[in-house]
């Protein structure tokens, strides 16, 4: 059954990205991705490789229809003229389809082979277990379902029981995702990551849990969240509306909520503080949650992080000559910026140099 399933969700992936999709069948899909969280990953690479490609391949089916029609007037074979349109449609979608099912089939074995990780992610799932992953440079949207909506970063897993939702709600995340949490008073919605546990009845919030990060968040946006410390299991810290939770990930430091001032800790508990969301200066939006409208935001931070947010939404490595260079701060937003062009920007206000290899990028002074 599940093999069928994933013949039908390519043909349906090939009718939508194509157009032909009727709204039943955009329907379908849904629920196929629903019931086979795996084919996320795949659909994502797929759509993305589709939007970069559509001209080139659309020319290409065009000429092979062009070049059809050379060999059928070399037969002396005419086509009547009412068909002419139609017949010329058919071709192309037909060498659409056909460019699309293949890049899928080749997307679905890619992502079916073992892989190595980018970063340091949650080992593999156990048996019985969905796992959805973005590498980096990706990112995706998924419905959980209970009806749960999540937004997943790039370099992110998030992994679910096959039962979820029979008895409880319980996800485990590495990376960063921003929830809609379907509410269910009866069944609280439940996430782990490597520093906190969460528990929500319904309500949106944010949670960035990068293992190479110095710091786990958890941004609310409406609604309330109970935040469970694992170094601390004894502390429930409930949070409110634009509220956000940080969890140092320097076990060697403990600091007391709402205040600044880092102290040294005895009982190697870790560095924990509520402060409030950063907020765009030109737009008023919440940065923490800017990367789920494409947007890649940062202010006043050192070069050094946002080195490695960019890695992660660029797909690519950054490596600094100097250790001084990753002190500079910075403020300031991407979203349809290349690598280049955002390095260029920061330049502006900065004084470096880079080279591009490939997917490397080394900063020098």
């Amino acid at each position: 059954m599940e093999q069928k399933d994933n013949k039908d969700a390519w043909h349906l992936i090939a009718k939508m990205l194509t157009g032909e999709a009727t709204p039943q069948e955009h329907r379908e899909l849904e629920q196929l991705l629903k019931d086979n969280p795996e084919l996320h990953y795949p659909m994502q690479t797929i759509s993305d490789l589709w939007k970069s490609s559509r001209e080139p391949d659309k020319a290409a089916a065009e000429s092979a229809y062009s070049r059809h029609l050379e060999r059928i007037r070399e037969l002396n074979i005419d086509l009547i003229p009412a068909n002419r349109a139609r017949t010329r449609r058919n071709l192309v979608m037909t060498g659409l389809s056909v460019l699309v099912l293949l890049s899928v089939l080749a997307v679905w074995r890619f992502s079916r082979t073992p892989r190595p990780a980018i970063e340091p992610l949650a080992s593999r799932p156990v048996p019985g277990t969905h796992e959805i992953f973005t590498a980096n440079g990706s990112r995706t949207h998924l419905t959980l379902p209970d009806g749960t909506l999540v937004w997943l970063n790039a370099g992110s897993r998030l992994t679910y029981g096959k039962n979820y939702d029979s008895m409880r709600r319980e996800v485990t995340l590495t990376g960063e995702a921003f929830f809609e949490v379907a509410k269910n008073n009866q069944k609280p919605f439940l996430i782990h990551t490597d520093r906190v546990d969460i528990q929500v009845l319904g309500t949106s919030f944010n949670v960035k849990s990068y293992p190479s990060d110095k710091t786990t968040e958890t941004t609310l946006i409406h609604g309330s969240i109970e935040v469970s410390i694992k170094a601390r299991p004894s502390e429930k810290i409930i949070l409110k509306p634009n509220q956000k939770l940080v969890v140092g990930n320097d076990p060697g430091l403990v600091q007391v909520a709402n205040q600044r001032r880092e102290v040294a800790a005895n009982k190697g508990e870790p560095l924990v503080s509520i402060r409030q969301p950063t907020y765009e200066q030109a737009t008023g939006a919440i940065i923490e949650t800017s990367w789920v409208d494409n947007k890649l935001t940062f202010r006043e931070e050192s070069f050094g992080d946002v080195a490695r947010q960019m890695e992660r939404w660029y797909g690519i490595t950054i490596r600094f000559t100097d250790p001084a260079l990753e002190e500079m701060g910075f403020t300031g937003s991407f979203k349809e910026e290349t690598i280049q062009q955002a390095l260029d920007a920061l330049r502006l206000t900065a004084s470096f140099s880079y080279r591009i290899d490939g997917n490397q990028i080394t900063i020098n002074k």
